[in-house]
């Protein structure tokens, strides 16, 4: 396989409440999407790395990944109106012998080399893979503040990033979307009748969401890597 990775860096992360995007705030001393920007670039089955970021970000962004000495990052483009329209603008920039793409949300800052690892290696066996968690808690179905029914969780997986795809698979994909609009390649590929499969994600593999969210990574950073927070 030959393995681009697109880091989806273009949110507003609005629920955060700052005035910056979520993934360019400061975590640990590093700017958040640089945690698993770094995961990527050292990993030595990646060839390439497209980020997509909102617009006006492209220059410093660029810049400073080139400061750093980030030289798998091909390029970064200005992500479009919705997620899906911005991760779509990235796999049009991977170089055309990439046959492989991983797609991880900058917003999820712990990613380890191991599981992007393990999802590659799934990948090259299947296809098609997303790695998730299982849900542990008991699941409501609530409506108006209203508890309607108790949902059994056996089966029920949260979905986490890295998630990934044959590129023509992927490709074939965003072309079947047509104007639908999904929450993740994972329900794009089976959207379009690709069989999707699930790799064990790790529980610290948490999404920055909402300021509790950046506190709870800060630690784990702290518990990894005693003294460094």
């Amino acid at each position: 396989m030959r393995v681009g990775v697109i880091l989806a860096a273009a949110g507003r992360g609005e629920r955060m409440g700052h005035r910056i995007p979520k993934q360019f705030l400061e975590l640990a001393g590093v700017p958040v999407y640089l945690h698993s920007l770094r995961v990527f670039e050292d990993h030595p089955r990646v060839e390439e790395i497209v980020l997509a970021v909102p617009p006006g970000w492209e220059t410093r962004v660029l810049a400073q990944v080139r400061d750093l000495g980030l030289f798998k990052v091909k390029e970064v483009v200005c992500g479009g109106d919705t997620r899906q329209a911005s991760v779509e603008r990235a796999l049009r920039a991977l170089s055309a012998g990439i046959d492989t793409v991983l797609v991880h949300d900058a917003a999820r800052p712990l990613i380890s080399r191991e599981l992007v690892s393990r999802v590659l290696q799934a990948l090259e066996r299947y296809g098609a893979v997303l790695c998730a968690v299982p849900v542990r808690d008991t699941v409501k179905l609530v409506r108006e503040g209203r508890v309607e029914r108790t949902v059994p969780r056996e089966g029920l997986w949260l979905a986490q990033t890295p998630q990934g795809a044959r590129r023509e698979w992927l490709e074939e994909a965003y072309r079947l979307a047509g104007q639908r609009m999904f929450t993740d390649e994972a329900a794009l590929l089976e959207a379009a009748g690709f069989e999707v499969r699930v790799v064990r994600g790790e529980n610290t593999n948490l999404k920055i969401t909402y300021p509790e969210d950046f506190r709870m990574a800060e630690i784990y950073l702290r518990l990894d890597k005693p003294g460094k927070v």
